[in-house]
């Protein structure tokens, strides 16, 4: 977080956006911020200032009293990390309120009320908002709730201050994630349910030109900082730091399944919620119609693009948090699929929606519970690992021996190695094959280590043992030791 955060205190307070730090700044910078070199020899901060941009009224709002009352303005004490908290807490409390005006609009408020708060409680966007709330996946979730709002309203009566709104929004969407600006699609498609309502959605932006290039034209004014900034240090106004450091996109080899449904980081894994988006769209389809087709576009695009990262883990996180954004969007669909517990009003229906839901609410919350835990690893989990931990709060003595950190360096090219986990953790060993294997590994740390060969060999020589019974019976030993401390399970 404190990468999205250094620009403002970098800028505002210490003038050194080189990151060239002073005896001043840098004990206080060196814990927090990072940089990449470019090539001119200069430094940059790695990220877009967009979610600087987020901060800053309330940065300014603490900034500015705590240096007028004399207290030390470093930009990094309490009153800052607060200031970053109310900004999320702000920001989605205005985008729940917008949400439910947008679903009054399609569906009862009955079935409105439940969906919103099954999408906070069910799904990875809670603990943004709860634990991490610095970080842009909450942010750009409330842009894009702020995006639908001004859509719909500029489709029902174009004017200015929604092609403003929209230009502002749209830019700072892009700005804090750029490929996030593919939710431009339900702009363009908004209801068009057919290929008379497209051309109609084209002939409306057609005659009202002028208000397109005002969201163009705001859109683009959003990103001028950040053009500056580049161009400043980088020579050039538009530069990609991932792209120094080996990472892209892989648009011919999307990994979708892996990004939907690995026990590394699926989407639908952790937050199997997102599962009633299959019955949805098809209610969509049938009920809604006007709304299914910008909506499964831009799920489907918004897949592609986000599995064809080279890292479709996207990094140490708490459920694939790529996705956040799209929820702002997918609550419709979610909804629709909600809907349909309650809309027979039959008592079976609205308890089966309730039970089916509350497990949703109540898995999210014990995974939460879990990955605070170490229960569940942030990038590390295998299949082993997920079943281990299935169930347990506080993870199992065996579990590191379960995890696979991923192969960055094979991400980088395309390549996904399944993750291979050493058999004498999986409990697929029997007694017998976990003594035999233990025995192999003590007989090649004798071998390989020259102390440890005087060492057993003079304790076997005590017990008046050979070495190979020696070190069978202390395999015996650790084997024994490891089955009751719980990191070797036998086979049945």
């Amino acid at each position: 977080m404190s990468n999205y955060y250094a620009y403002l205190p970098l800028q505002f307070i210490y003038d050194q956006l080189d990151y060239q730090f002073d005896e001043v700044s840098l004990p206080i910078f060196r814990d927090y911020v990072y940089s990449v070199p470019v090539g001119n020899g200069n430094s940059i901060n790695p990220y877009t200032m967009g979610m600087a941009i987020c901060y800053s009224p309330f940065f300014f709002a603490v900034h500015l009293p705590v240096k007028w009352m004399g207290y030390p303005a470093t930009g990094f004490s309490q009153p800052y990390r607060v200031s970053i908290i109310l900004a999320c807490l702000f920001y989605i409390i205005l985008a729940l309120v917008l949400l439910k005006k947008i679903l009054l609009r399609i569906f009862n408020d009955r079935i409105t009320a439940f969906s919103i708060i099954t999408m906070v409680l069910a799904t990875n966007l809670l603990y943004y908002i709860v634990y991490e709330p610095g970080m842009p996946h909450a942010f750009n979730f409330s842009f894009g709730v702020y995006f639908l709002y001004l859509t719909i309203r500029w489709h029902e009566k174009p004017g200015v201050w929604n092609s403003l709104g929209l230009g502002i929004v749209s830019g700072m969407i892009s700005l804090i994630r750029p490929t996030d600006v593919v939710i431009a699609l339900v702009f363009i498609l908004w209801k068009a349910d057919s290929f008379t309502a497209l051309k109609s959605n084209v002939m409306l932006f057609l005659k009202k030109w002028y208000l397109i290039l005002i969201i163009l034209f705001f859109g683009f004014l959003v990103w001028v900082p950040q053009m500056i900034y580049w161009k400043h240090f980088t020579g050039h106004f538009l530069y990609n730091p991932y792209q120094d450091l080996g990472f892209r996109f892989f648009f011919d080899n999307p990994q979708i399944y892996i990004s939907l449904f690995s026990y590394r980081k699926g989407w639908m894994l952790y937050t199997p919620v997102m599962l009633l988006l299959l019955p949805g769209f098809i209610m969509l389809y049938r009920n809604y119609r006007p709304y299914f087709w910008p909506v499964i576009i831009y799920f489907l695009i918004n897949l592609w693009i986000v599995s064809s990262w080279c890292l479709p883990w996207y990094g140490g996180s708490y459920g694939q948090r790529a996705y956040i954004v799209s929820y702002s969007i997918m609550i419709i669909p979610l909804t629709a699929a909600l809907a349909v517990f309650f809309k027979s009003r039959k008592i079976w229906g609205i308890l089966a929606g309730l039970l089916l839901t509350g497990l949703f609410i109540v898995h999210n919350f014990f995974q939460i519970r879990q990955y605070r835990n170490g229960a569940i690893h942030y990038v590390s989990m295998t299949k082993e690992a997920y079943w281990d931990s299935f169930l347990r709060e506080h993870p199992s003595p065996r579990l590191k021996y379960l995890l696979s950190f991923p192969d960055y360096e094979s991400a980088k090219i395309g390549k996904y190695p399944t993750p291979v986990i050493d058999p004498l953790y999986t409990g697929k060993l029997t007694r017998e094959e976990i003594l035999q294997r233990l025995k192999l590994d003590l007989l090649q740390e004798y071998i390989s280590d020259s102390l440890k060969q005087q060492e057993w060999t003079a304790k076997a020589a005590e017990e008046n043992l050979s070495i190979e019974t020696y070190l069978g019976k202390q395999a015996g030993i650790r084997m024994e030791e490891q089955i009751s401390a719980g990191i070797i399970v036998p086979k049945n």
